[in-house]
């Protein structure tokens, strides 16, 4: 997959369930941190910047190259988070009885439904994708890198989700 759709896979994850469990009163949910594979290398990596409340962060700098954080525009960028936001709701949270609960608490479940959904939209709105990871770790070394940048036509493999913690 793409950086982009993979963008859109960490978004499902780790996003639209975990919120709308949250939101309907669900605690102690885990979290979980996507493992990828690119060139035989497995690692894990974050393709977004969220913040606390899932919001997603984007890097810019003053024109004195000072650099900070601001939160990803949906005008900007057309419709990213409505897009995978509206076919997720409609498949699974939109319904009368439509609990996500045993789906985000099975890993294998929740990764292959999170990457049917991520891979099967008709269009990808993203228009200025950052590319680059953040927080990598590599699991063959000790190598920890705060980001990492990549080319556009960059191919990652989804592997597992491992819990990380539970909130």
């Amino acid at each position: 997959m793409n950086l982009v759709e993979a963008k859109y896979l960490e978004y499902t994850v780790n996003v639209i369930f975990k919120e709308f469990l949250e939101y309907n009163g669900h605690e102690d949910l885990p979290t979980y941190k996507i493992l990828w594979k690119h060139n035989d290398k497995l690692f894990f990596a974050n393709t977004l910047n969220f913040e606390n409340n899932y919001t997603i962060m984007i890097s810019k700098t003053t024109p004195d190259l000072i650099p900070y954080y601001e939160r990803l525009s949906i005008v900007e960028n057309s419709k990213f988070s409505n897009d995978i936001r509206e076919f997720v709701f409609s498949k699974y949270l939109g319904k009368r009885f439509a609990n996500p609960l045993p789906l985000y608490n099975d890993p294998l479940a929740l990764l292959k439904e999170s990457i049917s959904l991520a891979t099967s939209l008709d269009e990808f709105h993203l228009d200025n994708p950052e590319y680059r990871l953040l927080n990598v770790s590599y699991l063959d070394s000790k190598i920890d890198l705060p980001f990492i940048l990549v080319d556009k036509d960059f191919e990652l493999e989804p592997i597992s989700l491992i819990e990380v913690s539970k909130n």
